[in-house]
């Protein structure tokens, strides 16, 4: 085991690089997770907001409206002073600053808007309150022409009932993303920089000329050689496989727990291990010198991470992009990875989607290994 050994010593003298990137993984991982978990889910639902209404109208209509608007948002009366409104948006006292502007009764009954909003920097308060304010002014303006007056037809817009909407949880996940789910997004960035920075520096310093010579000259064969290389291969990788799963149970322990999925996240996230594996090899068997491990690796690996959704999410992705990444195998492991985050109880029909895309991992890894032993056939030929 001559071979093994010296894969795992020089492994191990590698083992600075190793640890960069799993810190640089898990700070990832967790740092986006948590960006995820805060983030804001009562976009779509009805919520009070912070207003501050200026009224230089002072007709009824405005009148109507702030009482409306009292009803749903938490309502502040303000004088016209542009500086201490603009402040205390500045400072998020107020999410919104909205201004009727005079003859704002006048132009509502010719369909004229009349108000004035103004957001809080990064907040969409304002659509959501405009789209509200507009119901209400045309719907009074419809009992209006129907012969109500403006504070009759406001009491009977104020009078409606609203619907009452309920979400059926068809996935079963709630509408919303696991705890772990950026754990397992991000895994292919650790194995392809790792794999390909460590192993793949090491395979080239075994092909180097007086290495090789040497093993030639052993008791070793070939054949032996370049099993316990592959052996070495996979031995590194499940043992960073395996590192990662402890830090996974480690950090989300309840949920990973509670994850009725676990068996095909892993059985995924070993499957893109193994893809890693292959492309490190190329790596090792295509480089000419021990500084173009990293120079490879890492273009590759990051152009590799954000076309095919590691960093940036599939859906916001153009069609011609995807059309790209769909050549990767890292595609094909986020697409299934985003089916397991958005299903719960995988059906037959989410099921065959999630097998088709493992399936066709591990046509790549086959695809990958024929690449890399043709490659290295060629080049013992032509020596």
């Amino acid at each position: 085991m001559t071979v093994f050994k010296g894969y795992l010593k020089m492994t191990r003298k590698n083992i600075g690089i190793v640890l960069m990137y799993f810190g640089i993984f898990l700070g990832i991982a967790i740092i986006m997770n948590a960006a995820v978990q805060k983030e804001d889910k009562g976009g779509f639902a009805a919520r009070k907001i912070n207003v501050a209404i200026v009224d230089l109208d002072q007709s009824e209509l405005s009148k109507q409206l702030i009482t409306y608007l009292k009803e749903k948002h938490s309502i502040t009366l303000a004088k016209d002073d542009k500086a201490r409104l603009s402040e205390e948006l500045y400072y998020q006292k107020q999410s919104v600053i909205l201004q009727i502007l005079k003859g704002f009764e006048e132009n509502a009954g010719k369909g004229e808007t009349g108000i004035h909003l103004t957001n809080s920097p990064g907040s969409y308060s304002g659509i959501y309150l405009e789209q509200q304010i507009n119901n209400f002014v045309r719907n009074v303006c419809t009992y209006q022409a129907a012969g109500y007056s403006i504070r009759e037809g406001s009491q009977k817009v104020m009078g409606h009932k609203e619907g009452k909407v309920t979400l059926e949880d068809l996935n079963g996940n709630g509408g919303e993303q696991p705890a772990h789910g950026g754990f397992f997004q991000f895994l292919p960035y650790l194995f392809l920089a790792t794999f390909g920075g460590v192993l793949g520096k090491i395979l080239f310093l075994f092909r180097k000329r007086e290495v090789k010579n040497r093993l030639m000259a052993s008791s070793v064969s070939l054949k032996k050689q370049n099993g316990e290389m592959l052996l070495a291969f996979f031995a590194v990788g499940v043992i960073m496989y395996i590192a990662c799963i402890f830090c996974l149970f480690l950090i989300y322990n309840h949920d990973i727990v509670a994850e009725k999925n676990i068996v095909w996240y892993l059985a995924n996230g070993f499957l893109n291990m193994l893809v890693a594996l292959e492309i490190a090899f190329l790596v090792g068997v295509l480089i000419k010198s021990e500084m173009q491990a990293n120079t490879v690796t890492t273009p590759l690996s990051l152009g590799i991470c954000f076309l095919c959704g590691v960093f940036v999410p599939l859906e916001v992705m153009g069609a011609q992009v995807k059309m790209i990444a769909k050549f990767l195998p890292v595609y094909w492991y986020e697409t299934v990875n985003i089916l397991l985050m958005e299903h719960e109880n995988i059906s037959s029909a989410v099921g065959r989607q999630v097998l088709s895309g493992m399936g066709i991992q591990i046509l790549f890894v086959f695809a990958l290994a024929g690449i890399g032993m043709a490659i290295v056939k060629y080049q013992q030929q032509e020596r």
